[in-house]
């Protein structure tokens, strides 16, 4: 009986010391981990949504830029840091799906480093020609590719764009020559200045220029049309389906941030994402704001973990 009570009087203090955390969280600010330079999709999203997440835990949200080396040098940062609630990191579609498949030491574990806080959204691809090329649609695109040699540009070897490209070329059969550079800005720029004459990127960086009549968008990654974009098709409109990929981007920490401090961050984020006004604000820039839970985002990362390895595959690229 005495062992029970002593059992029952730790659960007690377990309970009130839990509680007691959940109350006096958070005490401090708290630093967002963006593993991508200042400028990013990525970095434009969270800075609109950090105000707000601010104002729902009545302290500063501090966003901080650590890039390099294909972001693992920023979620390494994140993944080491105390597990208190006071480090967050943003996880990426490159970052969570894709680097484990290219690095043999990547310095972090998607699933056993972290805990997921929430998904905030996802942006999809867009398909984009040199207007010099003279074709309006994929049909004439693939047309053209399978009778001379087209350069596609991507952001680099290995990236989600260049693994959105193979499955692609692997979808309509097309023979297109791969031209990686370090970084979109770059790539986007050649595909412009006619270098390369295709690209496949995220809305953000592309949307100026096909407004401007430099860059023709012929599809979309996305389930549905873009709003910044209302007259670009979709692939599975034009029949290509099993190409609805997309870059989603959301919140982690590190494991051991206890349950309270995490359940803190989730009203935080269910917050932010929920204003209509930074969702119709990220929609101009091609990105939809779609909150998911702790439990359905771990679902989302184990899944699409699984599914960027058989893209690994096929693009032939091998892990460093």
């Amino acid at each position: 009986m005495r062992h029970r009570i002593r059992i029952v009087g730790f659960l007690a203090l377990g309970t009130a010391a839990f509680a007691c955390l959940a109350q006096s969280y958070p005490s401090r600010p708290i630093r967002v981990i963006i593993p991508l330079s200042a400028g990013s999709l990525t970095d434009t999203v969270l800075r609109m949504l950090a105000p707000k997440m601010t104002d729902t835990l009545g302290a500063s949200v501090v966003i901080e830029n650590m890039p390099g080396a294909a972001a693992i040098i920023g979620t390494v940062a994140a993944a080491k840091s105390p597990p208190d609630g006071y480090t967050v990191g943003v996880a990426a579609a490159s970052s969570f799906s894709v680097n484990p498949h290219l690095h043999k030491q990547l310095g972090y574990d998607p699933i056993k480093d972290f805990a997921p806080v929430c998904r905030l959204g996802d942006s999809p691809y867009v398909l984009v020609v040199n207007p010099a090329l003279g074709v309006k649609s994929v049909s004439e695109l693939v047309a053209k590719a399978k009778t001379q040699s087209l350069s596609f540009g991507s952001s680099g070897q290995g990236t989600a764009q260049h693994l959105a490209q193979e499955m692609f070329k692997a979808r309509v059969g097309a023979p297109f020559l791969h031209v990686p550079y370090k970084g979109t800005a770059q790539a986007v720029t050649d595909t412009v200045g006619g270098h390369t004459q295709v690209l496949m990127d995220t809305p953000g960086p592309l949307i100026p220029h096909v407004k401007s009549g430099k860059l023709v968008a012929l599809a979309v990654t996305s389930e549905r049309r873009l709003r910044s974009l209302p007259d670009v098709p979709t692939f599975d409109e034009l029949g290509l389906t099993g190409l609805r990929l997309g870059g989603w981007i959301g919140l982690v920490v590190p494991t051991g941030t206890p349950a309270p401090v995490i359940d803190r961050l989730v009203q935080a984020c269910q917050s932010a994402v929920s204003s209509p006004e930074i969702a119709n604000e990220a929609q101009i820039r091609g990105f939809e704001l779609s909150y998911a839970a702790p439990a359905e985002f771990r679902s989302l990362i184990v899944s699409d973990l699984a599914r960027w390895g058989q893209l690994v595959q096929l693009s032939g690229v091998k892990p460093e």
